[in-house]
């Protein structure tokens, strides 16, 4: 056995057992879901729209949910080489969803479920060395409709975040202030997703298993924050 194939053996055992461990992690997890949408700090803006945009900007950073969501999919998507794309459908998919939410009804229990849903299958597409462009070496067209399905299925995922967003604004906020500091703020932290892969692919040999664990560690800030 050569030098390389050892090495390759190796890496490979490291990857299944980080994949099982973290998939157990993610299974203990799952009784919680029903309680694991947290409260957000939300900044009294007294109608005016600058605070009201502070206030905005400062309700995904308070949220591990939305944090989880922006940074994931800024992470996930620079590993698919499809970082512009999915930032437009990050876009749409606040936007539609806080629309949406201000102009109908929806139950609150929906949308909490919609969110944690988003929350589990970000994190098991990250765990995933299939949407790893650098990993995964087919260019087959099942891969390319497969990536493009994901981020038309994470843009309608992240509705659900807007329509939190839209039903959290403060009573005595400037609704358009608060939208557009959601936006900055949802939209940077993406930007800041890509950012973190690319670090971990530059300077990391394993950056696959640091995702995971990246990964899981936020879905648990998600669940117990």
């Amino acid at each position: 056995m050569t030098t390389d194939t050892a090495k390759t053996m190796i890496r490979k055992n490291i990857f299944q057992k980080t994949t099982i461990i973290s998939s157990l992690a993610l299974l203990s997890l799952l009784p919680t879901l029903a309680f694991a949408h947290p409260g957000h700090g939300l900044m009294a803006a007294d109608g005016s729209f600058s605070l009201s945009i502070l206030s905005g900007i400062l309700h995904p950073l308070t949220g591990f949910d939305h944090l989880m969501l922006a940074l994931g999919m800024g992470m996930l998507f620079t590993q698919m080489h499809s970082f512009k794309k999915g930032f437009v459908a990050l876009l749409i998919g606040l936007v539609t969803g806080f629309v949406l939410s201000l102009s109908v009804s929806l139950n609150s229990l929906f949308i909490e479920y919609g969110i944690l849903l988003s929350i589990v299958l970000l994190t098991m597409a990250l765990m995933s060395r299939y949407f790893n462009v650098a990993l995964n070496q087919s260019h087959e067209m099942s891969v390319k409709t497969v990536y493009k399905f994901l981020i038309i299925g994470f843009g309608a995922l992240a509705m659900f975040h807007g329509a939190a967003h839209a039903i959290e604004v403060p009573a005595n906020s400037n609704t358009a202030g608060f939208f557009t500091g959601m936006i900055v703020a949802m939209l940077g932290l993406y930007t800041i997703g890509k950012g973190f892969a690319t670090y971990l692919n530059t300077h990391l040999q394993d950056s696959l298993i640091i995702q995971r664990v990246i990964a899981v560690v936020g879905l648990c800030g998600v669940l117990l924050g």
